[in-house]
Formats: structure tokens, C-alpha cells, sequence
């Protein structure tokens, strides 16, 4: 059954994809239709396998830098076991075909069928997001498809005591993530729900083109104007983002 995409419109923005598995066991590898839900690798993506003896300088250098420093003060244990492993699969790729979403049922699947050779855990390189595969299994593979699984929202203060709301993962489903500038520190909340709605409906396929009214899940509803920034090499997301003004959002009585 396909995952629909109600709203989808090809506007030549494809989604791009990048998990790391930790400590596979390729040979015990068993992908299975009916356990997995994988009925095909989707186009676009690969599969690729790495050893410490072979590629030791590029598996340090992905976990290095700015991202190691983050995924060790989250998960300092888990990190320094994954730090250390052997045998890694990479999952990635742009995606052809983004019309529904079953080319992320088909790459969940395929990262469970790593995890359960025996891995340690995942690397969602686009929400910067380790999970052990414990974690992995119950929250993301056993679970419905939910989209809120599958970005980050995050909360910065700035120097003028505003706070930024700004997000990371949309380039999984090929829709630019979110920034809302100017947010006073009693509107954050509410911030945080404009910014969970523009990222569902990114999901589902639109694309924010014009002013647009949302309806949040507190019960409160905002006109909101994003501005369109295609820059995708930025380091705050690693893709392009609406820039949303605070100021501008208005709340609809």
C-alpha cells in the first residue's frame, strides 16, 4: 500500500538521503518483502559498505568535527561504541521517484534488515540524530510512518534575546526545512507549532510559494509569509529553508 503524498507537486526538488549502520554483518543480511516492507531500492539510492582497514579516514571524518562533538554530548556511551566499530552500511542517495512515500518505507526497511544482522545502532546524517537499534526498531521501524519522527526542531537564543527557531531533515522528503527569525522567548511555543505544520505539510508534498493561513495543533491559526532560500550547502541545514519573520506571522482570531 502506497504512503500517499496528497499534496505532492514535482517542482525538480528531490530528496536526498543518508543513514549510516553501525557494526553490520553483511553475510547474516535477510531482507524480507513481508517482514521489511521493502518491495524495491528505490532509484537513486545506494548501498555502500565500509571496513576500518579499507576506509578508517573517511568513517573519522564523518564522525568527526562539528557532528561527532554534537552525537557525543547526546549519546556519549553509544557514540564512542559506534566511534569504534568496524563495518559499517550507508544508505544514500537522491531519490527519482518522490510522488508517494514509499521510498522511505522501502529505505526504513532496508536499514532494519542492517540493524537486525546485529548492528550497534543509526545515523540519520540529516537531523544529525544517533539511534541505538533498539531505539531505531521501536520508534521509527514498528511504528506507523509518522513525519514528526523524521525532523528536528531546534531552539537557539540570540544575542538581541530573540530566540530562532530553525529546523533539520526536510531534505529527506526533498522540501526546504524551516527558519522563523525573531521569535520573543513567550511566542516560542507557538513558533515551534507554526514550524511543525509548514514541516508536515512539507511531507505530504506542498511546497510554501505564497502567504498562507495554518491551523496548529493547539488550536491557533497563523498567516504566515515564508521566503524561499535556495541554498542548499548552508551548514545550519544542509538544504534550502523558508525564512520566516515572526514579526510578520499574524494570529488569526
Amino acid at each position: 500500500m502506497a504512503l500517499e503524498r496528497a499534496y505532492y507537486e514535482d517542482i525538480n526538488y528531490h530528496p536526498y538521503i543518508f543513514y549510516v549502520v553501525f557494526e553490520v554483518r553483511h553475510e547474516k543480511l535477510e531482507i524480507s518483502t513481508e517482514r521489511h516492507h521493502v518491495d524495491e531500492l528505490p532509484e537513486g539510492i545506494d548501498i555502500a559498505l565500509f571496513n576500518r582497514y579499507e576506509n578508517g579516514e573517511y568513517m573519522d571524518s564523518l564522525l568527526g568535527g562539528t557532528l561527532g562533538y554534537l552525537l557525543n554530548e547526546s549519546s556519549p556511551s553509544l557514540f564512542s561504541r559506534v566511534h569504534a566499530s568496524e563495518k559499517w552500511a550507508v544508505i544514500r542517495g537522491e531519490v527519482k521517484n518522490d510522488s508517494t512515500l514509499d521510498y522511505m518505507r522501502n529505505v526504513i526497511g532496508l536499514v532494519q534488515a542492517f540493524v537486525e544482522t546485529g548492528a550497534l545502532g543509526v545515523l540519520d546524517l540529516q537531523t544529525f540524530t544517533l539511534l541505538s537499534s533498539e531505539e531505531w526498531t521501536e520508534t521509527i521501524f514498528k511504528k506507523e510512518f509518522n513525519p514528526y519522527s523524521h525532523f528536528t526542531i531546534i531552539t537557539s537564543e540570540m544575542d538581541d534575546g530573540t530566540v530562532w527557531v530553525h529546523t533539520r531533515g526536510m531534505r529527506k522528503f526533498g522540501r526546504p526545512d524551516v527558519s522563523i527569525v525573531g521569535v520573543q522567548k513567550v511566542d516560542v511555543n507557538d513558533a515551534m507549532q507554526v514550524a511543525k505544520q509548514v514541516l508536515y505539510y512539507g511531507c505530504l508534498g506542498v511546497f510554501f510559494s505564497k502567504a498562507t493561513k495554518l491551523h496548529t495543533h493547539v488550536g491557533k491559526s497563523f498567516h504566515i509569509f515564508p521566503r524561499y532560500v535556495d541554498d542548499r550547502e548552508n551548514d545550519d541545514f544542509n538544504n534550502a529553508y523558508y525564512e520566516i519573520a515572526w514579526a510578520d506571522c499574524t494570529l488569526v482570531e
